[in-house]
C-alpha cells in the first residue's frame, strides 16, 4: 500500500497504482463502532448531540492522536469520553495504513436515510393512519396481521 505497482489495464495501457482504502459506507451505529466514538457524538466534528451547531474540530486521525497524547496522560481517558466524545483505551483498524484516515473514509449511507426516511417513517405512518380512518375498530387487528408479517 506504499509502493508503486505497474499494472496492465484491459485496454492495453500500463499504469502506476498505488493500492489504498476507498470509502466505507456505514450507518451511524457501525460509525461509531468503526471510530472508537462515543454514542450520541458527532461522527465528522467533536461535538455532541445537543450541540451540533457549536465550533468544534473536525475529527481527523492527527486530532485523536493528539487528544489520546496529550489529555490522557493529564487527566485521563474519562475526560476524553466526556468532553471530546472518544473512547480513548482504542485504536481503528486503518491505523497504521498509510492515506487510510478512518474518519475521512467513512461516509454516511444516505441510502438507507433516505429509504427509512420516506418509506418507514413517512409511508408506514400515512398506512396506518388510512387503516385506521377506513376500518375504525377493526383497525388493530389489520395491523397486527400487518405486523406479523
Amino acid at each position: 500500500m506504499s509502493t508503486l505497482d505497474i499494472v496492465h489495464f484491459g485496454d492495453g495501457h500500463y499504469c502506476h497504482i498505488i493500492y489504498g482504502l476507498g470509502p466505507y459506507i456505514a450507518n451511524y451505529e457501525k460509525q461509531v463502532l468503526l471510530m472508537y466514538i462515543v454514542y450520541g457524538w458527532c461522527a465528522k466534528y467533536f461535538s455532541p448531540q445537543q450541540d451540533l451547531d457549536a465550533d468544534a474540530l473536525y475529527c481527523c486521525q492527527k486530532h485523536i492522536e493528539s487528544l489520546l497524547t496529550q489529555l490522557s496522560e493529564l487527566f485521563g481517558l474519562g475526560q476524553l469520553w466526556d468532553e471530546y466524545g472518544i473512547v480513548g483505551g482504542l485504536v481503528p483498524f486503518t491505523n497504521d495504513f498509510p492515506r487510510a484516515d478512518i474518519y475521512e473514509l467513512l461516509a454516511p449511507n444516505l441510502l438507507h436515510q433516505i429509504i427509512k426516511g420516506t418509506f418507514k417513517d413517512h409511508f408506514i405512518d400515512w398506512v396506518e393512519q388510512y387503516i385506521k380512518a377506513r376500518y375504525g375498530t377493526d383497525a388493530d387487528t389489520i395491523l397486527n396481521d400487518i405486523d406479523h408479517w
